[in-house]
């Protein structure tokens, strides 16, 4: 999708946004983050919807259920308290203020990769949402004025972007699905969100965090970026302030609750145990190898011949330095080439890779140049087509060209398709095991501190549950 629509989507979006809300958008009091967009919080990931099929992993309040039903059905101001988590207040305005920063992210970052809307669509169309007629009426007459008034005009910009006038409808009707999908969301988890953020941040004070977090927030207001954030934030400096230092206890609290739950290698054997079947890897090869780096130009931090030359002769001539470049290639490929008949004479090519190679970090670990296992369909074609022809123990016959130089290389182990063992892959399984692990652990703590936290109702929200006809509240906070 070109740059031109993913902005008539942006556009489009402030639109949308309101015609998918019933309330005005300045006292709406539909939203959320919802437990999966607290999982952002928490996990990193909030590009999925939840779906009925995934179990809540988080225990539900009725004190929060009930708080929803008054939220909905009244137009409560900002001040109004709606709950206090061990004692601290949990506004309208606090509420107002995370909806609208939930769904100005979604908005921008749907702008900018359109591709995230696809999971929102998918549970919409599970779910049964769509578009009313009026919605989608509106929604393409905004997307026609933001490429000019006249058909003409729209025409162009359609044959421009390679799109017909359906696929343009669909599109625009795609991403205005998928946010009436997230505010349907928002609706089902913001006030869950601020709970936990409460019991986090109640826990934080609780750990003497508050001082580390707050140093952290004077650092950021000391750096070049605090302005620019500060502006774009949209809030005072006082707001901002707290929302820095809440956040920066909140992810305290969260590393500390992971970090006293780690991926123990049991938990790595257990899974791989259960899914050895899938852990398989292809006929492979463990080479050692020597890098002799030759590059003209600099590459990344390696510097190149010609800048080690002009570094110590900043006043060579240009016909000078190309013969000097030519020189030390020369020089280099002899090099090489002395090394590898040294370890064709069947030197300790562990020792000889330790002193010469060129790989800065297996230099530093004096790893002998073992490169561990690669499947033999992954390596460069240009080794493959050496390594293929070894026997475990044997070294290349001759040098092998690479970008950056030369790689002198020894077979020390072939293997058959096979399983990986434990010990090869158990970092790595513990590696992938983090995040789940990490979810886990938040999900858990909150449970137990869900049961025990002090979660009480505002008096007003009381009162409006009291007296409403609408709903008949099930919690006994009411009562």
């Amino acid at each position: 999708m070109n740059r031109q629509l993913a902005l008539t989507l942006a556009i489009v979006s402030l639109v949308s946004l309101q015609a998918c809300k019933k309330p005005d958008p300045d006292t709406a009091t539909t939203g959320d983050t919802t437990k999966t967009a607290t999982q952002d919080e928490k996990t990193g990931d909030s590009s999925k919807p939840a779906t009925d099929a995934q179990k809540k992993p988080v225990m539900d309040l009725p004190q929060v259920a009930d708080a929803m039903k008054v939220i909905k059905a009244k137009q409560l101001g900002d001040e109004v308290v709606i709950c206090y988590v061990e004692g601290q207040p949990v506004t309208m305005g606090n509420y107002r203020r995370q909806l609208k920063t939930n769904l100005q992210k979604f908005q921008d970052t749907l702008a900018m990769d359109p591709g995230i809307s696809k999971p929102y669509v998918e549970e919409a169309r599970r779910r049964g949402l769509t578009l009313t007629q009026e919605e989608k009426t509106k929604l393409l007459e905004t997307a026609k004025i933001a490429h000019g008034s006249s058909d003409a005009s729209f025409k162009d910009f359609l044959k421009s972007s390679n799109l017909t006038e359906t696929s343009f409808n669909n599109l625009i009707f795609e991403q205005a699905l998928a946010r009436k999908m997230f505010i349907t969301l928002q609706e089902e988890g913001l006030l869950d969100s601020l709970v936990d953020h409460e019991l986090f941040l109640a826990e934080g004070r609780a750990r003497g965090f508050a001082t580390k977090a707050f140093n952290n927030y004077m650092e950021l207001k000391n750096s070049e970026v605090y302005p620019k954030a500060l502006k774009q934030s949209g809030l005072s400096p006082e707001l901002y302030r707290d929302d820095i230092v809440n956040n920066f206890m909140v992810l305290m609290v969260q590393d500390k609750i992971v970090s006293e739950s780690p991926v123990t290698d049991e938990v790595a054997k257990k899974f791989y145990e259960a899914n050895k079947e899938k852990l398989k890897h292809g006929e492979r090869v463990r080479l050692s190898q020597i890098i002799i780096a030759a590059p003209e130009e600099n590459i990344g931090s390696l510097e190149g011949i010609k800048s080690q030359i002009v570094r110590l002769k900043p006043n060579i001539s240009p016909s000078e330095l190309d013969e000097a470049i030519k020189a030390k290639k020369v020089e280099i490929e002899h090099k090489a080439q002395d090394i590898l008949k040294r370890a064709q004479k069947g030197e300790d090519f562990a020792l000889l890779a330790n002193e010469n190679t060129d790989d800065v970090q297996a230099r530093a670990a004096k790893s002998g140049g073992d490169a561990g296992f690669v499947e033999t369909s992954m390596l460069n074609p240009q080794v493959k087509g050496v390594v293929e022809k070894l026997q475990a123990g044997q070294v290349a016959p001759q040098l092998i060209p690479i970008e950056i130089g030369y790689v002198i290389v020894k077979v020390s182990e072939r293997q058959p398709p096979g399983t990986f063992a434990f010990a090869e892959i158990k970092d790595f399984l513990k590696q992938k095991l983090q995040e789940p692990n990490a979810k886990a652990s938040l999900e858990r703590w909150l449970n137990a501190r869900r049961k025990t936290a002090k979660i009480e109702l505002s008096k007003s929200v009381r009162a409006e549950l009291k007296d409403s006809n609408l709903v008949k509240s099930t919690s006994a906070a009411v009562h």
